[in-house]
């Protein structure tokens, strides 16, 4: 499998940075619960369309940030990577029964179901890497 080089992951975490910046507007207004059609309460800052192209930057840069190589690239790490994969996969497959099962009225949409299989595949893979880590720290003392 071929990763980028671990340099990478600070590009990946500047393209998060520029999609949130893009998208403040949406993220005031939905901090202060204010709808966009609202007049006087709150102003944009930014014309609309940096709205709604606010979330690809952050697709890219957690795309780019999975992709990136650790400094220390291994055949643990490449096992983690693909542990953690199937875990979410299964994961989100079993949740998708359960919430159709209990509410089969329910959408989600694509973009956020993918955002969030992104980052349970990177919280499932640190974690698992610092249990794993932690084990062999055990063993040594």
């Amino acid at each position: 499998m071929k990763l980028l080089p671990h340099y990478f992951k600070w590009i990946g975490i500047g393209f998060i940075i520029l999609g949130f910046c893009l998208g403040i507007d949406d993220f005031m207004m939905g901090f202060l619960g204010v709808r966009p059609d609202s007049s006087g309460i709150y102003e944009r800052m930014l014309p609309e369309i940096f709205a709604r192209i606010s979330d690809y930057p952050m697709y890219l840069g957690l795309l780019i940030i999975i992709l990136s190589k650790s400094k220390t690239e291994d055949e643990l790490a490449l096992k983690l990577r693909y542990e953690s994969a199937f875990i979410v996969l299964i994961a989100s497959i079993l949740i998708l029964i359960m919430v159709n099962a209990f509410n089969p009225g329910f959408k989600v949409h694509p973009g956020i179901f993918i955002v969030i299989q992104m980052l349970a595949y990177l919280i499932v893979r640190s974690v698992k890497g610092n249990v794993i880590f932690w084990d062999d720290y055990e063993e040594q003392a």
